[in-house]
């Protein structure tokens, strides 16, 4: 058995599988107490199940976003949570939307990153961790652009734009081949990433992932990343895993040092919440 201690996380991206997704119970509650002072949640798919539903006019003038709330029981964890550790948020979502889905646990020792590492609200101050010149903006515009003639082509696959201020977030009925190309068209130097999340893809720089935040928040902090449990279902949340002491709750999809095994009916967040306090009611 491998003792915690020895596990350096900048590594675990090196590592053979069979040191990787070990199961939860394995991560020694004992350690938890000792070394543990923050967790990151990643939320869709984690804290709350995956499905957004988006719909959205030719003229982009009529948006309508729907997604899963947090159940009372997740709310209820969290908030004993919070007696014992600092509680970061990380999400390709924009502030906005997280900071009003949130409301019912902020603020008292709550931060939140959006946008896959690019900002983060922390201590009543919102930060933009980098920092993009026009061309890369223009660069997502005019991928933007083009992705809606394809929309006006292909009528019903392409479902709408969510709403960012860095990268781009486009929904989808399922993969669509011709994104990927657009992409590839506009990004010569292959700066970009276009990631697939299951319901549509995410496109932004590669310079910025969800570790760049929490880098900011672990400096904040002044703690280090082995003192931080990082969770996670997906290829956008790969660097949060290996950054922190990471748990997948979709080891078929993202792998991290420790796992749950994916069931339907079964939040992961709540399996993860539940370890935690049981580490520390004891």
């Amino acid at each position: 058995m491998i003792i915690l201690d020895t596990i350096d996380v900048r590594l675990l991206s090196k590592m053979p599988k069979e040191l990787l997704n070990r199961p939860l119970k394995e991560l020694d509650r004992a350690y938890i107490r000792k070394h543990i002072k923050a967790v990151t949640f990643d939320i869709d798919g984690v804290v709350v199940p995956v499905g957004t539903r988006i719909k959205e006019d030719g003229t982009g003038t009529n948006l309508v976003i729907k997604t899963n709330p947090l159940s009372p029981k997740m709310i209820s964890l969290i908030l004993e949570l919070k007696k014992y550790l600092y509680i970061n948020f990380s999400s390709g979502r924009a502030l906005l939307y997280l900071q009003n889905f949130l409301g019912e646990i902020l603020w008292d020792k709550v931060s939140i990153c959006g946008e896959n590492g690019n900002f983060i609200l922390m201590n009543g101050k919102v930060r933009q961790i980098i920092s993009y010149d026009e061309k890369y903006f223009q660069k997502i515009a005019n991928i933007k652009e083009e992705i809606k003639k394809l929309a006006k082509k292909r009528r019903g696959l392409i479902l709408g734009f969510e709403p960012k201020h860095v990268i781009l977030t486009v929904f989808t009925k399922g993969p669509v081949l011709e994104i990927e190309k657009i992409v590839k068209k506009y990004d010569r130097k292959r700066e970009l990433y276009c990631l697939w999340s299951g319901e549509g893809y995410d496109i932004g720089h590669k310079k910025t992932s969800k570790a760049t935040a929490l880098k900011y928040v672990c400096k904040a902090l002044r703690i280090n990343p082995k003192e931080m449990i990082t969770t996670g279902n997906n290829l956008n949340d790969k660097e949060m895993l290996e950054f922190g002491i990471g748990v997948s709750v979709d080891p078929k999809r993202v792998s991290a040092a420790y796992a749950i095994e994916k069931k339907r009916g079964i939040l992961g967040g709540e399996v993860i919440a539940k370890h935690l306090l049981n580490a520390f009611r004891k």
